[in-house]
């Protein structure tokens, strides 16, 4: 764990002078972590992360850690209910919960006011069979013999729809219970629709304050819904929970406060489906006015204050943020109607999350690749992802190719059997961008091919969208099936396969011959419904594909091209993006609603007619890397094939260190993913900074940090091509091989032209356990190269950082995270939009060997005050207890003529 840089404690040294007193402080910061943020880089990775995942949610509230939710099955989500930040949330999926121990503290009497504040996303309306309340949150002692105490809320339909569920409430409700058998004292409904899949804020008051009686409140995104009418305080309506049941009725102890379903006295009772985030329990009735800024807030991405910090100010007893990482194994979260049945298992090399296909939401994607392995994820054979032949169904997704390699073809998504020779089942395949690739070997056509197999040999039915795409560009992708007749006897269908490309129907086939994967196949395995590449029926991992992808839904209906439309529609809107998991878990429920509409001889619709799967690939990291400079959590980063944390420079050899400083051990295929958000594309003046501990042996151009390049066409260069990427920008921070020597090189590139300095690696340096500190600056002019603190050459250039706008960034590896793999450990990467001066870089170096501080003296001739210095900035400051700034452009000895004010002068 690494801890805080502490606090100096100033020293005074005096200077007498007939005019004024100049005082000079010792070096400002003990730390190496307190030297670098002072100079305040956009990114810093400390690699501090605990790779201990225990099953906890943390409590930021009064309460402290006697507040702790303990997860069961909890996964963690990208994409919560804050919006333009990166705040997380929690998915449950009807076996997960998040339980709080009982705590008087969460349980004040009926006496006194509390608030219960929480965000909800539910992405189904029901559990299963009839319908059961689901509890997204609930705090009530119950049982067989009880008398139930407490409260609970219930999700009720998301509108005033006929649902054939028995119920007709919408909204939320809110129940209070009085402590006499199941009698419930006071509840509200709030009455308010909410959409599937779209976050809703829900508060709900108990409101002791008012002379009249007590009032019941609850107020939805911001403003009230509903209220009861004021309920005389000598009523008994509410019991809150209390710990003194004894064994016999209290068998699973005191009631605790439960997130996601019925807590420890009905365990698992009642489970809600979806997300929740950022709950909260006041003691206390918070006001109309703390509720509106409370939402406000969250609803405004250029917000001046931190939603946490704004709930936090109000004293929460409790507060579970829910962005706690996921235990477990890397797993897609399926939020279709097979909840926990059908989430994907990750191989180590899916890289997640990335920027996802919807416009100007927070979503988030996976990234595949076809080197070095295999990247995939797998759901197994599951009966509801293969409905017979004659029933229609749907696949839909974003896809982002990043290469245009067509030998093999790669398969971003498939569900095909192929091992006893007759294959069945379906396969997407990536073709050609478009028709000036007619003469690479492979191609089959242009855009997207779905290849339905027939069940007899192994030939399959295309239909191919011959729309073109962009590499390194999303399009949204619909491939359905209608059905059809099956003639007696016959494993086969005969219907249409359609593909949409952008909203728009691209090609249909109306001969296509269908057959089912079977539950049991003659020869192996079932098939299983694989991303990213060729499922493990037929070869897993192979036929990779390249690229992100997003938003994978599989629907047992065909959906109807408004509604195609619609979702690709929803999807490149900034604003309607926030709609598209709404449409997505709705469409089925629309389908089968018009089909009714137009002949009611057929089955009235159910609630809970939603996709089968439904992939959103915004789970948070498996292995994250939390950024520690200034854009904050926009530039986190994730580990991709974690190794175990390895020591880093430390005290007491390196006094600036923790003693338990932690590193990251770099390796072929083991990379810090930070893809390119727009708070890390740094132009103009710029410093790549870093530890490095290299193995004896790097391969030529082994990155020690790079944003970009891009992957390159894999077909030669040529005239006629269209849209090939042939050359890519690169900034990096590397070593290079120059026969037999090695070189440290920090520079630009775009694959023909390079702006760089270069440095031959002194003795020592590669594989000897020894920790250099590597700092390269550009400040508009020149390109430098520091090591340990020292200038190793600068090499004019009015040539700087190139423009890298279509690959990311990465820590050990090229940007795509692929190529010029560094072997070695690497830690305090730090990326600056700014030139460090050379002061600054031995500074830095200087903080963490603990040999800068105190070098400040003062001498006086005259009216003239001198102040010499090395190892540090100057910095200055009218009071001593004041704020320091640096003294812009000192430099060491400075000469202060005539001073007509007191000042106080310390370095950093």
């Amino acid at each position: 764990m690494k801890h805080p840089p502490q606090p100096y404690s100033p020293r005074l040294l005096t200077c007498a002078s007939s005019l004024l007193p100049i005082l000079a402080l010792p070096a400002f910061g003990a730390t190496y972590p307190a030297a670098v943020q002072q100079d305040k880089p956009a990114g810093y990775y400390r690699f501090s992360d605990s790779a201990a995942r225990p099953q906890l949610n943390a409590n930021s509230g009064s309460l402290g850690a006697a507040g702790n939710a303990t997860n069961i099955n909890v996964h963690a989500i990208a994409g919560g209910a804050v919006v333009g930040g990166h705040d997380a949330a929690a998915y449950f999926d009807s076996t997960a919960r998040a339980i709080i121990p009982w705590n008087a503290e969460l349980n004040p009497d009926a006496s006194q006011s509390f608030t219960i504040e929480a965000w909800f996303c539910p992405t189904s309306d029901k559990v299963a069979g009839t319908f059961v309340g689901p509890a997204p949150i609930m705090n009530r002692y119950s049982g067989s013999v009880a008398n139930r105490q407490g409260w609970v809320y219930f999700q009720r339909n998301p509108d005033s729809r006929p649902y054939n569920n028995g119920q007709t409430d919408v909204g939320w409700n809110f129940r209070m219970y009085k402590g006499s058998g199941s009698s419930v004292g006071v509840q509200i409904t709030s009455g308010k629709p909410y959409k599937i899949g779209v976050w809703q804020h829900v508060v709900t008051v108990w409101d002791t304050t008012h002379p009249e009686g007590n009032y019941l409140i609850m107020y939805i995104d911001g403003e009230e819904a509903v209220r009861s009418g004021p309920i005389d305080p000598g009523n008994v309506v509410y019991s809150a929970n209390t710990d003194d049941h004894g064994d016999e009725q209290a068998k699973n102890g005191p009631a605790g406060l439960c997130i996601g379903s019925y807590n420890n006295t009905e365990a698992g009772s009642n489970p809600f489906r979806g997300g929740v985030d950022e709950v909260a329990f006041y003691k206390k009735a918070l006001t109309p006015e703390q509720i509106k800024a409370h939402y406000d807030n969250a609803q405004n991405s250029q917000r001046a204050v931190a939603y946490e910090g704004l709930v936090q100010s109000d004293g929460p007893v409790g507060y579970w943020r829910l962005d706690d990482p996921s235990v477990g194994p890397d797993v897609a979260v399926n939020m279709g109607l097979l909840q926990s049945g059908g989430h994907g298992a990750n191989t180590a090399e899916v890289q997640h999350p990335v920027a996802g296909g919807l416009v100007g939401a927070s979503d988030t994607a996976y990234t595949y690749h076809w080197r070095n392995g295999s990247a995939t994820t797998d759901l197994p054979y599951n009966a509801a992802m293969n409905p017979d032949a004659t029933l229609p169904f749907t696949v839909e997704a974003w896809f982002r190719p990043t290469v245009d390699r067509q030998s093999v073809g790669a398969c971003p998504i498939n569900n095909r059997y192929v091992k006893s020779g007759n294959r069945t089942g379906w396969v997407f395949f990536q073709r050609a961008p478009n028709a000036s690739y007619a003469g690479v070997g492979g191609n089959e056509g242009i855009g997207w091919n779905f290849r339905l197999y027939t069940g007899q040999g192994g030939s399959g039915k295309d239909v191919v969208s011959s729309v073109p795409y962009t590499v390194g560009e999303w399009q949204h992708v619909v491939a359905t099936w209608s059905g059809g007749e099956r003639a007696d006897g016959a494993i086969n269908v005969t219907g249409t396969a359609s593909i949409y490309i952008n909203g728009v129907l691209a090609a249909s086939n109306p001969n296509v011959t269908y057959a089912e994967n079977s539950a049991a196949p003659d020869v192996g395995d079932p098939a299983d419904f694989a991303i990213g590449s060729y499922n493990a029926a037929s070869g897993l991992g192979s036929n990779p594909f390249e690229g992100g992808i997003d938003e994978v839904a599989f629907y047992n209906v065909q959906l109807s091209p408004d509604q195609i439309a619609a979702h690709y529609a929803a999807g490149i809107d900034s604003k309607g993006s926030a709609e598209y998991a709404n449409l997505v878990l709705t469409a089925p429920y629309e389908v089968v609603s018009a089909a009714y509409e137009a002949d009611p001889s057929l089955p009235k619709p159910a609630h809970a007619l939603q996709p089968v799967s439904y992939f959103r690939l915004d789970d948070k990291a498996a292995s994250p890397v939390a950024n520690s400079g200034v854009a904050g959590d926009a530039a986190d980063g994730a580990v991709v094939i974690a190794h175990a944390a390895v020591a880093g420079p430390q005290g007491p050899g390196y006094p600036g260190f923790e003693p338990d400083n932690a590193a990251f051990a770099a390796a072929a295929k083991s990379f810090v993913s930070l893809d390119n958000p727009p708070v890390l594309n740094l132009a103009g003046a710029l410093t790549l900074e870093a530890w490095i501990n290299p193995d004896a042996t790097q391969v030529d151009g082994a990155r020690i940090v790079s944003h970009g390049p891009p992957t390159l066409s894999f077909y030669a260069p040529d005239a006629t091509r269209e849209g090939a990427i042939l050359a890519g920008n690169e900034v990096y921070l590397r070593i290079e091989r120059n026969g037999s020597d090695s070189l440290y090189a920090f520079g630009t590139a775009d694959g023909t032209d390079t702006h760089a300095v270069t440095t031959p690696v002194p003795e020592g340096d590669l594989g000897s356990g020894s920790w250099v500190h590597l700092v390269g600056t550009y400040n508009g002019t020149s390109w430098s190269l520091y090591r340990n603190g020292v200038l190793l050459d600068s090499v004019a250039d009015p040539v700087g950082p190139l423009a890298v706008d279509n690959a990311g960034w990465a820590i050990g590896a090229k940007g795509n995270g692929w190529d010029g793999a560094y072997s070695g450990f690497v830690d305090e990467v730090a990326l600056y939009d700014h030139a460090l001066t050379a002061a600054q870089v031995a500074a830095h170096y200087a903080a963490a060997t603990g040999t800068g501080a105190s070098h400040l003296s003062i001498s006086r001739a005259g009216g003239a005050v001198t102040l010499t210095w090395t190892g540090g900035i100057l910095q200055e400051s009218s009071s001593v207890t004041g704020t320091f700034k640096d003294v812009a452009g000192a430099a060491s000895p400075l000469t202060v003529t005539a001073p007509t004010e007191t000042r106080f002068y310390r370095l950093r």
